[in-house]
């Protein structure tokens, strides 16, 4: 090195280590304070708010019309999303943690029921297009709930609950994932338009109590591989090799427990 580089070195290099380090520092601070788990039975009432709120009503109504004799609204939903079987049970759930409070759910699983025409035809007609919608998409692995918090909106939190579930899916050698969103909500239209989801199919959203604006229900399709390429693999690392057949197993549990009676809800 020269006398002048050194110079320079002396002068310049100690304070570009020192920015440097600084921003290693703060990113993995990030890191650290933000991560995606399996969701526990502690995180039920988050689920049950944020999946009401990816559902469009939907699951409050169905909270509504299957809550027990004097059971509320909310301890009905508390009960689903606590339970261990159902469509909206925790064990579908992954959660996005920020300084240990949760900000986003994902709850997702591999839609693999058929149902026939009588079994449409006799459901009610707020969730009948929904219904019909997901008969469309058996063998796919289904994101029935996509949501997250008002405060972390627009900062990659919900990518990155996508990408988590997406790469679940690929572990399970899924190789769709198919997901419902009312044509009303754009933002998350626009996002999954951009990921490279397309339409496949719509239904008339059905007005209701908890859901007042109506408009179509959208069903959207993407090829596995083709996400997994687009979405940021840095927040979501590929599922480990070990934990395939215990997800399988999971999934497998789920299917033999709820059968034909769970009635899945869109994002």
């Amino acid at each position: 090195m020269t006398e002048g580089a050194s110079r320079h070195f002396a002068a310049h290099g100690s304070a570009a280590i020192t920015c440097c380090f600084s921003k290693f520092e703060e990113t993995l601070e990030r890191l650290m304070s933000m991560n995606i788990r399996n969701a526990t039975p502690a995180d039920a009432p988050t689920i049950a708010e944020m999946v009401d709120l990816a559902g469009e009503g939907i699951p409050r109504y169905l909270w509504r019309t299957r809550a027990r004799p004097g059971e509320s609204v909310v301890e009905a939903g508390l009960r689903h999303t606590s339970a261990i079987e159902g469509e909206f049970s925790f064990t579908h759930g992954r959660v996005h943690t920020h300084n240990g409070q949760v900000v986003g759910v994902c709850q997702a699983f591999d839609l693999d029921s058929v149902r026939d025409r009588d079994e449409i035809n006799n459901c009610c007609g707020v969730i009948r297009g929904l219904v019909e919608l997901e008969a469309m998409a058996t063998g796919t692995w289904y994101v029935n709930a996509l949501a997250t918090a008002k405060n972390v909106r627009r900062r990659g939190v919900a990518r990155a609950l996508l990408a988590d579930s997406v790469r679940r899916a690929e572990a399970l050698g899924l190789r769709q994932v198919s997901l419902i969103v009312s044509s009303d909500n754009r933002p998350a239209k626009a996002m999954y338009d951009s990921l490279g989801f397309r339409f496949e199919a719509q239904r008339v959203a059905e007005r209701f109590p908890e859901q007042g604006h109506g408009g179509e229900w959208i069903l959207m399709l993407a090829n596995t591989s083709e996400l997994v390429d687009v979405l940021p693999a840095q927040f979501a690392p590929s599922l480990p090799a070990s934990e395939t057949p215990v997800l399988a197993a999971a999934q497998a549990k789920r299917r033999a427990a709820v059968g034909r009676e769970a009635l899945a809800v869109g994002t």
